[in-house]
């Protein structure tokens, strides 16, 4: 299959991220490039919201909900803006046609340059990451289609789980439902459009916020969101944490709407209020695609909001009017904000069991990835850090949005003490949000490196590019018609080329290293550690094997569970850490000495379990966890052989008919 060929099921990916939440976005008076860059997190609070209301009201998964509670959501949009606004004219970032053309230039600049990056990792659109996770995502995709509900709160049941964020699933189930598209084609497409749109446009609107909304700004901030081996790509290799890109990917958005929220950001707001229900809007989508991601962001903003607290108190000072009552009261306010906090960070996490992920380097060296952008092993990528330090120097030079360095010093020690601090209780409080994981924090350093990167470019093009030009223009500007000519072009001409310069060299060892070192775990061979070219064969055959209604025996540490994904036909353990079903267990060990121990065939009658699929003991991880049971089945008498390709075997149990 050719990346041509899914061409459509590219534009309707773009349609499902991208219509709901304009339409929420239009009812609230928004227009412009703020429009853009906004709807998508909107739309995933639609859609994961829907889903979990969804079988609550009696519906299958549709697009159908996701309509209606788009609906409501425009109507009380609406309603709310009207009230808000009070008849004043609202707008968003509208800006004239130079600068949209522009914008949308970088717009196709950053999809060009992510989207090129994500193909070269997944290499076919059929491709499946051939990792631990996967098991769970591409299982969990299917169960949806088959229970016809994708809600959060259930979607894990087949693994017997209870609550897990399922937005992510949610998107790339509807994205089947409306094509067709199998599921691993499907994954690949959403991803690709998150990466690649999703992404990059809200690192342009929290540049525009930090920045300002200027068309160097604009141009910048898109070819650096494509830049950084930490994100999108790294989550599109380790896990893979597919729920997590997701999220991650939202939170330049959620930010930029807090900082215009604030204040602090340069332009001013048309209406804090509608912001501020924006803000609302979008950020139980990113908590239902991962609740760490709207951690960080609740992380990320302590430093703009301690200094929107502290300019408030000075503020209040200067004019004479800081009563001890209103004193006593913004003392309140902080001390009611800071404990909230903390509560929320002591219970927002996993079990502590689940966070066990060791530090993997000293201080000092997680301190020196920080700084050149090189973070959990990356080449150094020297431009973005130079930019970066150069846009740190630009702030403190002009005195302006000193804040953003707050934010950045916040994401840069999470990383520090995840990456190095000794395992302990200090490490388990700071970090165990993210599972102490280096890589998850790895992920959030592009989103506070981007801006202060962008405010270099823009500083360096400010201060040495646009003089440089302007001196020749008014140098050769009349001396003859000729000269006005190439003056009326220095502009464009130097500017292409500053792009391109921009773009090259963002684009080299730090952004290659994550494509290679992701490929392989895309790659399908007759090694591949999770799924095999000759299980694979054997798996797509199975819907002409097993009859519906029958259940395969399977050792899921050895891919086997995938083929619940691929087939539809259910399997007893769909994945690695799923409760083992009543009975289930006496089989995995057992069920070779069904022809001699009669307590093994009711359960296996019981469970409708009828086939085996047999593909050793090599497993994901390259350990051994047993299921010694469905060992020799044919040897034994239990079981005859009905396919097979290579070493990988399919048996019907016979020992029980």
């Amino acid at each position: 299959m050719s990346w041509l060929s899914v061409v459509p099921h590219v534009f309707v990916a773009v349609a499902i991220l991208f219509i709901p939440g304009t339409v929420v976005a239009l009812a609230s008076r928004m227009r412009g490039f703020s429009l853009l860059a906004v709807s998508p997190a909107i739309t995933v609070t639609l859609v994961s919201v829907a889903a979990v209301l969804a079988p609550m009201i009696g519906l299958r998964w549709s697009p159908v909900p996701v309509l209606l509670l788009t609906f409501l959501f425009a109507v009380l949009a609406f309603a709310l803006t009207a009230f808000l606004i009070k008849g004043k004219r609202h707008r968003g970032l509208v800006v004239d046609w130079r600068t949209s053309g522009l914008q949308w230039f970088a717009v196709l600049v950053a999809a060009f340059l992510v989207g090129r990056r994500v193909v070269a990792v997944v290499g076919t659109p059929e491709a499946f990451s051939q990792t631990f996770d996967n098991v769970f995502h591409l299982n969990a995709i299917r169960h949806v289609e088959d229970t016809g509900s994708a809600s959060s709160l259930t979607i894990s049941t087949f693994t017997g789980g209870s609550f897990y964020p399922a937005a992510w699933h949610d998107l790339v189930s509807l994205l089947t439902n409306l094509t067709g598209a199998d599921i691993t084609v499907a994954v690949n497409v959403v991803n690709l459009v998150v990466a690649a749109l999703v992404w990059p446009l809200g690192c342009m609107f929290l540049a525009h916020k930090v920045a300002g909304a200027r068309a160097a700004v604009t141009v910048a901030a898109g070819i650096l969101a494509a830049g950084f081996g930490a994100f999108p790509l790294l989550l599109l290799d380790f896990g893979v944490l597919y729920p997590n890109f997701l999220g991650n990917a939202l939170i330049p958005v959620a930010l930029a709407l807090g900082i215009r929220l604030l204040g602090l950001g340069v332009e001013t707001p048309k209406s804090r209020a509608v912001d501020g229900l924006l803000l609302l809007a979008s950020l139980p989508g990113i908590a239902l695609a991962h609740p760490s991601s709207v951690m960080a962001f609740l992380a990320l903003m302590v430093p703009p909001l301690l200094f929107a607290w502290a300019k408030t108190v000075a503020r209040l000072f200067r004019a004479g009017t800081l009563s001890w009552p209103r004193l006593l009261g913004m003392l309140a306010v902080l001390f009611a904000g800071v404990a909230g906090l903390v509560v929320t960070w002591q219970n927002v996490r996993p079990l502590e069991e689940a966070a066990f992920w060791p530090p993997v380097e000293t201080t000092g060296r997680a301190i020196g990835e920080v700084l050149t952008s090189s973070a959990v092993g990356r080449p150094v990528s020297w431009v973005v850090s130079i930019l970066a330090v150069a846009g740190i120097v630009s702030l403190i030079v002009r005195r302006s949005q000193l804040w953003f360095i707050g934010t950045y010093l916040m994401a840069a020690g999470l990383f520090v003490v995840v990456a190095s601090f000794p395992v302990g209780p200090q490490r388990m409080f700071i970090t165990g949000v993210w599972y102490n994981d280096p890589p998850r924090l790895a992920s959030l350093l592009p989103i506070v490196i981007l801006p202060l990167a962008t405010m270099g470019a823009v500083a360096c093009w400010d201060g040495l590019v646009l003089p440089a030009v302007q001196n020749l223009v008014r140098g050769v500007r009349s001396t003859s018609s000729q000269g006005k000519a190439a003056a009326a072009f220095a502009l464009p001409v130097v500017g292409a080329v500053a792009v391109s310069v921009l773009a090259f060299g963002t684009q080299q060892a730090n952004v290659r290293d994550a494509v290679n070192t992701a490929a392989p775990g895309y790659q399908l061979t007759k090694d591949s550690p999770l799924i095999s070219t000759d299980e694979l064969a054997l798996i797509k055959r199975l819907d002409s094997k097993v009859p519906e209604g029958s259940v395969i025996a399977d050792n899921p540490w050895n891919g086997s569970a995938l083929a619940y994904a691929f087939s539809g036909r259910p399997v007893l353990l769909p994945h690695m850490h799923g409760t083992v079903p009543e009975g289930g267990k006496k089989i995995i060990d057992e069920l070779n000495d069904a022809s001699v121990d009669p307590s093994v065939c009711p359960e296996v009658q019981r469970l409708n379990v009828d086939f085996v699929l047999d593909f050793g003991h090599r497993e994901v991880h390259g350990g051994d966890h047993g299921y010694d049971g469905l060992d020799n089945l044919a040897l034994d008498g239990v079981a005859r052989l009905v396919d097979e390709q290579g070493e990988a075997r399919l048996y019907e149990i016979t020992a029980c008919k």
